[in-house]
């Protein structure tokens, strides 16, 4: 009678363990900004008045669209809007960078509810900060805003005031490693040490950057750089494994030849005042589709790591042609024990499908986040 009722009590548990599991996948999405993207040097990817320019997600536990946060489309919205950028500012809201290069002043970061088509408010609309087209945007552990554009990044506190290196963006102009000229940063993120690292990509100046938390004011505020595979692949989306430190880069060109399209991993190895890298693979390269790869990416345009999952969700397009049509979003596990003894098995594609398959709503996929 003991036994049974242990058995009972174990079963009972189990069950209760499965579905507590179901429901925290059913509870967490990846958000979506689509509007004008990057997708590398000699793709042409989608225009403010051709984008989807929405901002909605996706339920990670079956790749189904829950609800659309944001139509830039339609009232409210201001004509030439493009949502570029979307972060988390707490449980219930998210940051919308936004993009305009048809209305004066328009460029701006808003705050929107997680529900179906609320009300959104102005966060930010400061002009000197956001005076350049804006590509990205990241929050730091602080809850600061770290806003990539085509000339440097900005800082927006979470009090909306802009912090500045003497009378300059807090990273702007860096000089080498990380670069000579700053003219199309596409892409920023936080490491665990809080360096800022950067995608820059221009012809000649195509690499990773490494910046000090303080941010850059002089030569020696960039530590370290990672130059470009290939003079033709420019760095265009990029995530970072915490823990096992791991930077991994999509590079994006107008070819399908070696290294143009393609992913790497960086090991990196952080201190509070250093950042070195200590390997690099090559986990992708369209130049091996399909018979190595038996999956297409090209243009990549945003990536994103789920560390609960341990997943990497890409955004790519769905053709090589430099006319890119359109985009659709890839799952795939993510296994770093297999870097540097089997780079093609790192990525194991979820399904035989995208997960997020190309439509109305993704043309072009700028950013994604993972929340509840």
């Amino acid at each position: 009678m003991k036994i049974g009722r242990l058995l009972i009590c174990i079963l009972l548990l189990t069950a209760c363990s499965e579905e507590d599991e179901a429901a925290l996948e059913a509870n967490r999405f990846l958000y979506v900004a689509s509007g004008t993207c990057y997708a590398g040097g000699g793709n042409t990817a989608f225009t403010n008045a051709t984008a989807s320019n929405v901002v909605y997600r996706v339920n990670l536990r079956n790749g189904q669209k829950d609800i659309t946060l944001a139509d830039y489309n339609s009232s409210p919205a201001t004509v030439g809007d493009s949502p570029v950028g979307v972060v988390e500012f707490d449980a219930n809201n998210v940051y919308v960078a936004v993009e305009n290069t048809t209305t004066v002043g328009a460029r701006r970061i808003e705050r929107a509810p997680k529900t179906q088509m609320s009300s959104r408010s102005l966060f930010s609309n400061n002009t000197a900060a956001l005076s350049a087209q804006l590509r990205s945007l990241e929050i730091s552990s602080t809850g600061d805003l770290l806003i990539s554009k085509s000339t440097a990044i900005e800082k927006i506190s979470s009090a909306n005031v802009r912090i500045t290196k003497g009378a300059n963006p807090y990273v702007n102009a860096p000089a080498a490693p990380c670069a000579t000229s700053t003219t199309l940063i596409s892409k920023s993120i936080t490491l665990t040490n809080q360096f800022i690292a950067f995608t820059h990509a221009a012809t000649a100046q195509n690499r990773i950057g490494f910046v000090k938390p303080a941010g850059y004011a002089a030569g020696g505020d960039c530590t370290v750089a990672q130059a470009a595979p290939n003079a033709n692949s420019f760095p265009v989306a990029i995530a970072y494994d915490a823990l096992n430190t791991n930077l991994i880069v999509a590079y994006a060109g107008s070819t399908v030849t070696t290294d143009i399209n393609s992913i790497y991993v960086y090991t990196l190895a952080e201190t509070d005042t250093t950042v070195a890298i200590t390997a690099t693979n090559k986990i992708y390269d369209v130049a091996d589709y399909p018979t190595t790869y038996s999956y297409l990416l090209y243009g990549i345009s945003d990536m994103i790591f789920d560390s609960a999952e341990n997943t990497l969700y890409i955004a790519t397009a769905i053709n090589t042609t430099p006319i890119i049509t359109n985009f659709s979003i890839e799952k795939f596990s993510y296994d770093p024990s297999k870097l540097g003894t089997d780079n093609s098995r790192v990525l194991i594609r979820s399904s035989n499908t995208p997960f997020y398959n190309y439509g109305s709503d993704t043309k072009c996929i700028s950013d994604m986040m993972i929340s509840n």
